[in-house]
């Protein structure tokens, strides 16, 4: 038996009004900031960047254990290309923003996030040495 039936619920179909292709300001919205393309956790996923260096970073990264230790960087569950995905999270960094916002636990610290990436960029490398780093399309 499920324990939440919300997780199977089905979506009507609709059409976007607003279709996001690359960067995208959202001034006309009334919000002083950018979508940003950062596919890699999945083909289309963005990032939003506000003028004052929030960065809602989405599955970029998470926070351990899916959120249960907060503060501590970590991959979420899956990337569809874990090379990709870290990319866009160091293009991210590179805009220098103040916190991060994440898909899976509390916001997180731009600096810590940093080296965490070093380590993970290591460790894919190791991987791909290996020849043991795939990605879902492969």
């Amino acid at each position: 038996m499920d324990r939440n039936q919300k997780l199977h619920a089905r979506a009507e179909p609709f059409d976007p009004t607003v279709l996001v292709r690359g960067e995208t300001s959202l001034e006309d919205f009334g919000l002083a900031a950018r979508i940003m393309p950062t596919p890699g956790h999945t083909a289309g996923s963005v990032s939003v960047l506000t003028e004052g260096g929030d960065l809602v970073a989405g599955d970029l990264i998470a926070n351990s254990f899916l959120g249960l230790i907060p503060g501590k960087p970590a991959n979420p569950p899956f990337h569809d290309d874990p090379r990709q995905n870290l990319a866009g999270l160091r293009r991210m960094l590179a805009l220098k923003p103040t916190t991060l916002h994440v898909g899976h636990g509390t916001p997180l610290d731009p600096g810590r996030v940093r080296q965490w990436a070093d380590r993970e960029h290591d460790r894919l490398v190791r991987l791909d040495a290996a020849g043991r780093l795939t990605t879902r399309g492969e």
